[in-house]
């Protein structure tokens, strides 16, 4: 019974001060869609650990939770220790050099992005898994509404839309709202967007510049390869709002010529050899364990490794598993992604793009694509696993349904065409 009586504290608690801020919030949601979204988070967050529990053996989520609980009974003994120590690089260093301590810092922050929060919870939630969900719902929440509010600012016509999709996109709802860092990533991925939007295309503020620096260190830390590759489209989205090059110049000439570098540095030695540091990556994915594998071709630091490997990473990232392949609900879900995702694209040449009016003038919208293609491909020339490329692609997938489904259906899916009844009546 005290666990009930903390959830609903907790629940009450965190949804009032989410409600104080909308209604302060431009772009914010009304207090009914903020209720469904918040009940839904919490909701999912708890499924997502009970589903893991008991059909997947508890995984890293559960292992998650065991850490806060350690933090917790560490804050207690020591407290010193709990917000110093453990994140002291200058003590990793000392003890393991710099090759090795700077990765290991690397690590323990990652761990104390959700550890530290939930440990200093627990005090109120007495350790308990569900209650605390509230709580990291509470965070995970901000990843998807700031991305909505750059969105819905640049598209209006589209806020239904893009409603539906970040908050109710059945793998992103999932996914991101289970106790992992993929709910961390986003919501430093999203804080940094929001705030090169805002510093860049509304009202420049060193504040935006601290907060968008601070949220690519978080990326770093969690992900570093998708903070790396989010470097190169967000710089030309800059040449583009700033520097008023064309989009054509701005997205294609960097890509080109980052492209370029990327395989030149093959003539150098590690660690600025880059085909061969992806090809690690690889390599070290290979020496895993995984119910489903898939049987991806060996990269090298020669760039024809990269070009003949295409197509194995094409089929990948989008087609595996195949639907014979499958192992478990989870996988079976993929697979209907994975349909998904390509039905789209075929509408979307079907069709031929009758979107185009409304996503191409935007420099930010371009910055998406470029960035989902690019980590796409990543994810599918690294990793052989498909129980990690659902959770890896997860952001990009979620941005790649938005932009697919409006570029197929363009104004069809705006609220003005389907429900201004009025209006259709007076065209009669």
């Amino acid at each position: 019974m005290m666990n009930y009586i903390l959830f609903l504290i907790a629940f009450a608690t965190f949804y009032y001060w989410l409600y104080r801020f909308m209604k302060k919030a431009n772009h914010g949601l009304n207090p009914g869609q903020l209720a469904l979204v918040f009940v839904l988070k919490v909701f999912t967050a708890c499924f997502y650990g009970w589903l893991l529990l008991h059909y997947y053996g508890g995984d890293d989520t559960w292992v998650i939770h065991e850490d806060t609980l350690m933090e917790w009974g560490q804050m207690k003994i020591n407290p010193l220790r709990f917000f110093v120590y453990e994140v002291d690089l200058r003590q990793y260093i000392t003890d393991m050099g710099w090759k090795e301590g700077l990765p290991y810092f690397r690590m323990k922050l990652e761990k104390a992005i959700i550890n530290k929060p939930l440990g200093i919870f627990n005090f109120f939630s007495q350790g308990n898994f569900y209650v605390n969900m509230v709580a990291f719902s509470f965070i995970s929440f901000w990843g998807t509404f700031w991305l909505y509010q750059v969105l819905v600012h640049l598209m209006p016509a589209y806020k239904k839309w893009t409603f539906l999709v970040l908050f109710f996109y059945p793998p992103a709802l999932f996914w991101l709202s289970g106790l992992r860092s993929d709910a961390m990533l986003f919501f430093f991925f999203s804080l940094f967007v929001s705030r090169l939007y805002k510093q860049w295309q509304i009202m420049p503020a060193k504040a935006n510049l601290w907060l968008a620096s601070f949220a690519w260190f978080g990326m770093a830390v969690v992900k570093a390869s998708f903070a790396l590759l989010l470097l190169i489209p967000v710089l030309a989205w800059w040449l583009t709002v700033r520097k008023k090059w064309t989009l054509k110049k701005a997205f294609g000439g960097t890509t080109v010529v980052f492209l370029g570098l990327f395989f030149l540095s093959a003539a150098f030695p590690e660690p600025f050899n880059l085909p061969n540091a992806v090809a690690n990556v690889q390599q070290e994915f290979f020496k895993l364990e995984g119910n489903t594998r898939v049987d991806l071709p060996a990269l090298s630091s020669d760039p024809v490794s990269y070009l003949r490997n295409l197509p194995a990473a094409l089929d990948n990232i989008f087609l595996r598993p195949y639907p014979w392949e499958a192992k478990g609900i989870l996988q079976y879900v993929m697979v209907a992604q994975n349909i998904f995702i390509i039905c789209l694209i075929g509408l979307f040449f079907i069709r031929r793009f009758p979107g185009r009016d409304d996503l191409v003038p935007h420099a930010l919208l371009w910055m998406l694509f470029f960035f989902c293609i690019s980590f796409y491909l990543s994810i599918g020339y690294t990793i052989p696993f498909p129980g990690a490329t659902i959770r890896y692609r997860v952001i990009p997938e979620t941005l790649l349904v938005w932009l697919l489904s409006i570029g197929a259906m363009g104004s069809t899916l705006t609220h003005y065409n389907n429900f201004n009844v009025y209006k259709k009546q007076k065209n009669i």
